[in-house]
């Protein structure tokens, strides 16, 4: 595809999509994530890529970069993958860094249950006021079992937490950050109880099996499962307080 063809690609299918509900087109949606992954997760710069949320920011005086991702709902990390050769060591007054505008709109997540997907939208608003759909991200989910659904509702990301320990649900056993043992592959977003009428429900990495064994299969104790690629972007994106619906 000519690049830059990919964001007017990724205008009109997002609006398409937002239109008529992402299980309607399932198939369109597959096809435009590896586009959306490079242009709101990677280096590479697309043209019209401002029409996205991307933007420039001028480094200013005794800013870090744990401020600047801030500033954007953003996390710093996200900032290494959006930027070549970035070294937050080395932050230069004037330096500009690329960043994802998620400050202004909504940026909402929705678990669609029935085709194993989980889609992460943002609403941007254009420079004539007009609200943009955008999908940043869809992508394949493992749920639970059917002894111990995922459950519907509205909701939202209450806590995320990197390296966290694990407590095996069967053998009450816990699994320190790090040990073999612990499956979560490093990542944990809580989802708040209040809407899914369930705790303990979140989204996180999968290590205890092959993902062939559990990716768009009914196998979890109920939370939603990602590929590590997968949810480490969700992680980066989808901070304290996002809205998430499963439906």
């Amino acid at each position: 595809t000519d690049t830059a063809a990919i964001v007017p690609l990724i205008l009109e299918s997002s609006r398409h999509l937002h239109a008529v509900g992402l299980e309607q087109d399932r198939a369109l949606a597959d096809r435009l994530e590896p586009f959306c992954a490079r242009a709101f997760f990677s280096a590479e710069e697309l043209p019209a890529s401002e029409r996205l949320g991307l933007s420039e920011h001028r480094v200013a005086k005794n800013e870090i970069p744990g401020r600047i991702a801030q500033r954007y709902r953003i996390t710093a990390e996200l900032l290494a993958r959006l930027n070549r050769d970035y070294d937050e060591r080395r932050l230069q007054i004037g330096q500009e860094l690329r960043v994802l505008d998620l400050a202004a709109g909504e940026l909402w997540v929705e678990v669609h249950k029935s085709s194993f997907r989980l889609a992460l939208w943002h609403m941007l608003r254009d420079e004539e006021g007009r609200d943009v759909p955008l999908l940043l991200a869809c992508l394949p989910v493992g749920l639970g079992a059917s002894d111990s659904p995922t459950p519907s509702g509205e909701t939202a990301v209450e806590k995320r937490v990197r390296d966290p320990e694990w407590t095996d649900p069967v053998s009450g056993r816990v699994f320190a950050p790090k040990d073999p043992g612990n499956v979560l592959g490093g990542y944990w977003m809580a989802l708040a109880p209040e809407g899914i009428g369930k705790q303990g429900i979140g989204f996180h990495g999968y290590t205890g099996a092959a993902p062939a064994d559990w990716i768009e299969k009914p196998a979890s104790n109920g939370c939603v499962r990602l590929l590590q690629a997968d949810i480490d972007r969700l992680f980066h994106t989808a901070l304290e307080g996002t809205r998430v619906v499963l439906r």
